[in-house]
């Protein structure tokens, strides 16, 4: 019986294997669960940036967002190219003229996941042009089909942003008096500026 008490006693005395909790995956609470399908609404991605680059731009921009240079062309008499070995018509002097950008703030990339989103952005953007006394609210980007189906020009275009070209700005203002529905919108691309006139429009859209 004394070996049995002497047994009995140990095993009171020492930590039961039954007692020891192996480490469990914690299950995250309701409150601290992210909610994916939020998350993901109410991201938005929006790059600006300050573009000084002074690069060549064609088509009819407004004077305040471009400096322009002209230079004179000499005349030039008929000649034969040494490389093709055809006849060059002569040239009459003339002047040529070059557009430089001014100093802009550049949209390189705006995706949005809810309605309002990425308009709140490009304004947020337009801002920031006219607080900084370099750009004075020049605000530029480049339209691309990126999907391969739809084209952000019809977006911009409501928000006040024009192509220098007119006759890609009649097309989208005839698709905006016919309804301006995202379904069908031109397939236009390039290069698009944000008039000082259009503004307040943009930033009150």
């Amino acid at each position: 019986m004394g070996k049995i008490n002497i047994i009995n006693n140990i095993l009171n005395n020492t930590p039961a294997i039954s007692k020891i909790k192996l480490p469990q995956t914690k299950a995250l609470s309701p409150t601290i669960t992210p909610n994916i399908q939020d998350k993901f609404e109410k991201s938005c991605e929006c790059i600006a940036h300050f573009d000084d680059s002074k690069c060549v731009v064609f088509g009819d921009f407004p004077n305040n967002y471009v400096t322009i240079e002209k230079f004179f062309i000499e005349a030039q008499p008929e000649r034969i190219s040494k490389f093709t070995k055809k006849v060059i018509p002569a040239q009459a002097a003339k002047w040529e003229i070059t557009q430089y950008l001014k100093p802009s703030y550049f949209i390189s990339h705006l995706f949005s996941h809810a309605r309002g989103q990425g308009t709140s952005a490009v304004q947020q953007v337009v801002r920031k042009s006219l607080d900084d006394i370099r750009t004075q609210g020049r605000v530029t980007l480049q339209a691309d089909i990126i999907d391969g189906k739809t084209s952000p020009a019809g977006f911009y275009y409501k928000l006040g942003f024009r192509f220098p070209n007119k006759n890609d700005n009649d097309i989208l203002q005839k698709w905006i008096e016919n309804g301006g529905n995202k379904k069908n919108a031109p397939m236009l691309t390039g290069m698009m500026y944000l008039p000082e006139e259009n503004i307040m429009h943009c930033l009150n859209y």
